[in-house]
C-alpha cells in the first residue's frame, strides 16, 4: 500500500483538466473530452450517475457510495446499482483506506482497464482511484470527477502526466510489503 505525502495531497488538491461548473447530467452533456475519449472513466458517485442518466457509460466507475464523505441516500444508490446491473458491468468490491492506494484497488483498476465495463466499489477512500489510473489508461483516455461545490473535472490523460504521476509514485511511502509500486512503475 501507498501512503499519500502532505506535499502530494496539496498537489492532487488542485484539480486536473478542464472544469466544468455546475452539476447534473447536463453538465456531463457538455463535456467534449468524453465524446473523444479513447477510454472513459468516472471517479465518485454522482459523476458516475449523471453520466448514466446523461447516456454515457463510463469504460470503467469507481464508487463508494458517499459524497462528500457522507452516505448517499438509498435512493441514489440503488439508481447506481440498477444502471450497472442493467448495462451488463461487472461489480468488484475493494478497500481502500484513506489517503492510501492500496494493491487491491490497483489489481481492480488493471482488470477493469484491461476488461471496460467494469464498476468499482470502494470501501474507504475512491478518490485515490485518480492517481493509478493516470498511470494504467492510455494517452488520451479521459478521467471524469466531481469537484465539491464547484462541478465536474475533465481530465486526459497525457504522456507527460504519466511520467509525473510515475514520479509521484516513486516519492511515495510504501505501507506494508506489497506490489503497489512495482505494479504502477512497470506500465511506463
Amino acid at each position: 500500500m501507498l501512503r499519500i505525502t502532505e506535499e502530494h495531497r496539496k498537489i492532487l488538491s488542485v484539480p486536473r483538466g478542464k472544469l466544468y461548473t455546475g452539476r447534473g447530467p447536463e453538465l456531463v452533456r457538455e463535456i467534449q473530452e468524453i465524446k473523444d475519449a479513447h477510454f472513459f472513466a468516472a471517479i465518485g458517485d454522482l459523476v458516475t450517475l449523471f453520466s448514466f442518466q446523461a447516456g454515457f457509460l463510463p469504460d470503467l466507475a469507481v464508487v463508494d457510495f458517499k459524497t462528500e464523505r457522507k452516505e448517499l441516500e438509498d435512493a441514489i444508490t440503488t439508481e447506481i446499482i440498477d444502471f450497472m446491473r442493467k448495462e451488463g458491468y461487472e461489480i468488484l468490491e475493494v478497500t481502500n483506506p484513506q489517503g492510501h492506494i492500496s494493491e487491491e484497488l490497483v489489481e481492480a483498476l488493471k482488470h477493469g482497464v484491461e476488461r471496460r465495463r467494469t464498476c468499482i466499489i470502494v470501501d474507504g477512500e475512491e478518490d485515490m482511484a485518480a492517481l493509478p489510473l493516470s498511470v494504467l489508461l492510455p494517452e488520451n483516455s479521459v478521467i471524469i470527477y466531481g469537484v465539491p461545490s464547484k462541478g465536474i473535472a475533465a481530465y486526459v490523460v497525457s504522456g507527460e502526466d504519466k511520467i509525473l504521476i510515475s514520479k509521484m509514485v516513486e516519492e511515495m511511502e510504501e505501507v506494508g510489503n506489497d506490489r503497489v509500486k512495482k505494479m504502477l512503475l512497470e506500465v511506463r
